[in-house]
């Protein structure tokens, strides 16, 4: 396993429920070779992942994975060897993480429309320390209350895109995001790009590019999506715009998604990002 890494990871910093230090335990105890950790809109957790504890043979990747949006269409993206101090990208997401914080009370108010009482207190206590909070924390609490059997039925019911509970959240402008990693030296990569609702992934993949953009997530699965059917047309996308192809298992640390390690490239990709980002640096000066 020393060979793979697994590049999309989230913490209990946003909405998994491991801690960072944790998600390092978890990827050492698999052997990985290396692990990246993409909380949802910020990078709070980021300092205890690169500090703590490691064997010397885990490669650690300080991520993050901003919500954006281009001309209507919702593209996540992942940004690598971000900053993790004070940062004009850390006050953007702090932006971000404001708007989720105010979106949970409207998805609470929304399920009690509907006759669902959440516990509050439970759920205050459950977001305790979290500094970017999502769905799957109101998710887990419906499973908790016993309103459905597990947490893919809560999203399938109430939260989803246009269920009864939903609530968008703000997002950032996607050419913004690609720009303020640069900025930094991070290597912006798009997530699941079949999340993306737009007519030509291959056109909207290729705005992204002249933008910026250094990979495609290639390998990944959602469970709920079954997306692995296409990897040769993601492969064939990367290739022709000379993307590094990236993946991971989209860790949360519950049964709607692959645990850490299920999902992963090899961990050669880590240097292909590193050469990415000295190459685009060394055009940008």
């Amino acid at each position: 396993m020393r060979d793979l890494a697994d590049l999309h990871v989230h913490s209990s910093v946003s909405d998994g429920r491991d801690s960072p230090s944790d998600i390092v335990r978890i990827a050492a105890s698999k052997d990985l070779g290396g692990i990246a950790l993409t909380d949802h809109d910020t990078i709070d957790g980021l300092a205890e992942f690169m500090d703590c504890e490691s064997p010397d043979s885990l490669v650690r990747v300080p991520g993050v994975e901003i919500s954006t949006e281009l001309q209507g269409a919702e593209a996540h993206i992942l940004g690598y060897f971000v900053p993790y101090g004070p940062s004009s990208l850390r006050t953007r997401l702090r932006e971000l993480e404001k708007s989720r914080k105010e979106r949970m009370p409207r998805m609470v108010r929304k399920l009690q429309t509907l006759g669902i009482e959440i516990d509050q207190a439970r759920l205050d206590e459950d977001l305790e320390g979290v500094g970017a909070p999502g769905r799957p924390h109101l998710a887990r609490a419906l499973v908790e209350e016993g309103v459905v059997d597990d947490t893919k039925e809560a999203f399938d019911k109430y939260l989803a895109r246009g269920k009864p509970a939903y609530v968008r959240k703000e997002r950032m402008d996607t050419i913004e995001a690609i720009r303020l990693l640069r900025h930094y030296d991070a290597v912006p990569v798009l997530a699941h790009p079949f999340i993306v609702n737009t007519e030509s992934l291959e056109e909207f993949i290729q705005v992204l590019v002249d933008e910026g953009l250094g990979g495609l997530e290639v390998a990944y699965d959602y469970g709920h999506l079954r997306v692995n059917n296409d990897i040769q047309r993601l492969e064939r996308i990367a290739r022709s715009s000379g993307l590094v192809m990236t993946g991971g298992s989209d860790h949360h640390g519950d049964s709607s998604h692959a645990s850490i390690g299920d999902v992963t490239v090899p961990v050669s990709v880590i240097r292909d990002l590193q050469d990415n980002s000295a190459m685009w640096g060394g055009n940008d000066s």
